[in-house]
Parts: C-alpha cells; structure tokens; sequence
C-alpha cells in the first residue's frame, strides 16, 4: 500500500462540543475546513453535550450532521456532576457517528489543526495498516513531548504508554476500538460514572490488549483557556505549526521512540 490510499472521505470526523462562554468553535471548525470541507460529501458530526444550540445555527445549511440534545436525554443527565455529563456526550459522539463506513476521528471544539495535518494523518493511518497493526487508537495531541522525539527521528507516529495518556482532544478510533470502547464507556462511565473518560480509553484499551499511538508530531494544539470545568490547561509541546515537509521514506514505530522516563 502506498501511502497516498487511505480515504478519509469514508472516515467520520465528529466533533464533541457544549456552549461555553467564549466558545471556540468556529475557530476549530474553520481550522478544520482548512484540508477537510465541510459539506455533505465528507461526513462530519457535531454531537451536543446540552439543549443550548444557537450557537451553532450557523452550521444547520452547511451539511454537517448535528446530533442535539433532547429534552428526554437532557432531563435524565442534567442534574448529573459535570465530569458524568462529559462522559455521556463523548458516549454518544463514540455511538452516534454518521456518513462514514472507515474509522471514526472525535475532536474536541477548542483545538486548531497544524498545516498539512490531513496529509500527515492519511500517510499515518496508511503506515499503521501496512504494519498489519490490526485496530487501535491514535492520538493525534500529546501533552508530552516524545512525539516530537519520534518526529525528528523521521517516523509518523509513537508508542504512547497508557498509563500515561491524558488529553482527548482528537483522537481516531478504528471501527472495531469505537464499538468497543463504546460499549466499556457506556458501562464504566455513564451507567457508573467511575473515572474521566480519558482514564476509560487507556484502561479500556489495555484491558482488551489494543495499542495506543500518538502521530509524531501532534497535529492539533489545545487552545480551550476558557475551561469547561473539567480540568487544568495542557497544551501539546509536541506540536508544529507546519507539518507539510517531506514524510519518511520508510514510515514505522520503535519502542525506542519513547524515552526511558515516559516508559516509567
């Protein structure tokens, strides 16, 4: 396979969004539509975590799905703690995708993209499928910076330890992990709301024995200062601004991508 052949036109993207103060999202969705689009040949969602929606009225002729939330659902969670809330809406963005029969990418509504990220990410997944990786989860944002350390060494993406992962920014799931970690969210974190849902993935994925990537670089940067509440600032030190160099002549992943003390 070369690297060029992964279609992200059959690739959900899904956007996990609530209305804030200082709302980010056209922000990011401009950033996004930058490389991918929005109209109805590229399936993009976005999945509300409230019944405020104006804000995102601008989007209802753009061709992008919006899954809002509706009175029955909302009275069942409004009265839940703000980390529980959070859980059932990334729940649904993992349940709910529409338009694309590949893997499923669900962003938050306060990052921006790096310039050539589209492409990075093809040639990643590319990569990923020409290993026999099988399925997985791929971080496409580290608050740490051995990805940059995988970059520099001329790979497209790292081994991220699970125990160290925190941040769900974007993150691509293939089909088979989103039905899965799905199905361990709604029990682990909606029915019983045990933990943050980043600290579900990780204990998901090593559970059922799947592998977690970050891509070498970061491709998107957390730009949310206006919080939702739901935890403390990070930002990606592992993101570049510009990542339309020239891609490895030989895409692959090492152990040794990760320093020793991020192993830990």
């Amino acid at each position: 396979m070369t690297l060029d052949k992964v279609d992200l036109d059959k690739i959900n993207v899904v956007v996990c969004t609530i209305w804030r103060e200082g709302n980010y999202l056209e922000e990011t969705l401009n950033s996004l539509a930058l490389e991918h689009p929005l109209n109805a040949d590229r399936p993009v969602s976005l999945v509300l975590g409230s019944p405020l929606s104006a804000y995102i009225d601008p989007y209802r002729q753009s061709g992008i799905s919006i899954v809002e939330m509706g009175p029955s659902t909302w009275s069942w969670i409004e009265s839940l703690a703000l980390r529980h809330r959070a859980t059932w809406n990334y729940y649904r963005c993992l349940t709910q995708p529409t338009g694309g029969s590949g893997g499923t990418l669900v962003i938050e509504d306060d990052i921006r993209f790096a310039r050539g990220w589209l492409s990075r990410l093809t040639a990643t997944l590319a990569a990923l499928e020409e290993a026999s990786i099988g399925d997985f989860a791929l971080s496409l944002y580290c608050p740490a910076d051995f990805p940059l350390t995988a970059y520099f060494r001329g790979q497209l993406y790292a081994e991220y330890p699970l125990g160290r992962f925190y941040g769900t920014q974007a993150v691509y799931y293939t089909a088979k992990t989103r039905r899965g970690f799905g199905a361990f969210l709604k029990n682990h974190g909606v029915v019983a709301n045990q933990e943050p849902y980043d600290v579900l993935l990780w204990q998901y994925l090593s559970e059922v024995g799947l592998p977690l990537f970050a891509t070498a670089p970061s491709l998107v940067q957390h730009k949310g200062e206006q919080s939702t509440g739901l935890g403390g600032w990070h930002e990606a030190p592992s993101f570049l601004e510009d990542v339309t160099g020239p891609l490895p002549e030989t895409p692959r992943s090492e152990a040794d991508t990760v320093p020793e003390k991020e192993k830990k």
